[in-house]
C-alpha cells in the first residue's frame, strides 16, 4: 500500500474511534435533548477539547430574545461553552465516558466575554485548554467561534464533579 493510501486509512480510523468517544462523553452528560449543547466532539486528548453545536433556528427563545431582533441568550452560549468545553473534557479526563457512574458537573468562577453576536442557526465551534486539573477541579480557557471562524466569546471557568448516588 502507498504513503496515501496508509495516510487515508489512518484517517478514517481516527474518524471512527473519535465519533465512537465522542458518543461516549456525549452519552455520559447528565442534560436532556432539551438542554443539551453539543452535537459532536471532534478532538480530545488531556489538554485539549474541540466540539460543535448547532443552535437550532426554530428553537422557543428566538421569539422572545429579543422580540425585534433575535439573538441567541448569552447564558445559552456560555452553557454551550461549559457543556463542551469543560464538562465534556472532565468525563474524558476521569474516564467516566467508560462507566456506569452518574455525574453533576459544576460550573464555577466563569470569566466570560462577549466578542460577537450569535445568530439563531449559527454552528459553533468550542476549543478549550486545560490550564490545570488538580484536586477534582478542571480549570480551562474557553473560545466559541462562529463557521467564520470569528471568536464570538472568550473566557475560562472552572468544573467539578458531583457523583451522583
Amino acid at each position: 500500500m502507498c504513503i496515501v493510501g496508509k495516510v487515508v486509512l489512518l484517517l478514517v480510523r481516527y474518524r471512527t474511534v473519535m465519533n465512537e468517544l465522542s458518543q461516549m462523553i456525549i452519552s455520559k452528560l447528565p442534560y436532556g435533548d432539551g438542554f443539551r449543547f453539543v452535537d459532536e466532539i471532534t478532538f480530545v486528548d488531556d489538554n485539549r477539547i474541540v466540539g460543535n453545536y448547532t443552535f437550532k433556528a426554530d428553537a422557543p427563545y428566538y421569539k422572545w430574545h429579543f422580540k425585534h431582533r433575535p439573538v441567541t441568550p448569552g447564558v445559552l452560549l456560555i452553557e454551550c461553552m461549559g457543556q463542551i468545553g469543560m464538562a465534556s473534557h472532565i468525563i474524558f479526563l476521569e474516564k467516566l465516558y467508560d462507566s456506569n457512574a452518574e455525574v453533576t458537573p459544576v460550573m464555577q468562577n466563569m470569566e466570560i466575554s462577549f466578542l460577537t453576536e450569535v445568530l439563531p442557526g449559527d454552528k459553533l465551534e468550542v476549543e478549550a485548554h486545560k490550564i490545570y486539573y488538580r484536586n477534582g477541579v478542571l480549570k480551562s480557557s474557553i473560545c466559541l467561534r462562529n463557521t467564520k471562524g470569528e471568536e464570538c466569546l472568550i473566557g475560562s471557568g472552572q468544573v467539578k464533579l458531583l457523583k451522583n448516588g
